[in-house]
């Protein structure tokens, strides 16, 4: 196994860890509602699988598109989550269950099979990116900085860093990887 394979692996870890123990730590507060756990717990779903495909030496094509779909169920349904749960928390009366962003969710994991491949990667980029700008503007318009925070560093690893190629001899997936991590701290630390 090469050295960017334990890297890319590493660098899972990390986005796992930030969104694990976020996301048990909001199941089990008080203050905060089911959804907002879920959402994270979704995000270090798939990053266990992203540790598990790096460390094998030869992963199976199964394993490999659990991942990628992982990743796609992550980016669309955990992210919505997270904003509905921040949405929830500074909105007085919002009832979550009716929130825009995991109805969005819902609908395009109702007809993602129904959609070519290519078109249904464009609709969960553009259903991911919509949730966490939305994050992002809800928190900018309540004084929340993390949550902008959050929010910038998720854009900013999807659109700037991207995932293909290197950045300075360092694989841009990793970077990509340690820039989501500390978006889902922020995000966390917005949702607390």
């Amino acid at each position: 196994m090469s050295g960017t394979h334990y890297s890319t692996a590493f660098s899972s870890f990390v986005v796992l860890v930030s969104s694990f123990l976020p996301g048990l730590a909001l199941w089990y507060s008080d203050d905060s509602l089911p959804v907002e756990a879920f959402g994270f717990l979704v995000i270090a779903s798939a990053a266990g699988l992203g540790v598990k495909r790096c460390m094998d030496k030869n992963p199976t094509l199964d394993l490999i598109q659990a991942q990628r779909s992982g990743a796609w169920f992550s980016s669309v349904v955990g992210y919505a989550c997270i904003s509905a749960g921040l949405h929830h928390k500074m909105v007085p009366g919002h009832w979550f269950l009716a929130d825009y962003r995991l109805i969005a969710a819902a609908t395009l994991m109702g007809v993602v099979t129904f959609l070519p491949p290519n078109v249904s990667g464009l609709a969960g980029v553009l259903v991911s990116l919509y949730n966490v700008i939305s994050a992002g503007f809800l928190c900018g318009r309540n004084g929340n900085m993390a949550g902008v925070t959050g929010a910038v560093l998720n854009i900013f690893s999807g659109l700037v860093i991207g995932d293909e190629g290197t950045f300075l001899s360092v694989p841009r997936v990793d970077l990509f990887h340690y820039a989501l991590a500390l978006g889902n701290y922020a995000f966390y630390s917005a949702l607390t």
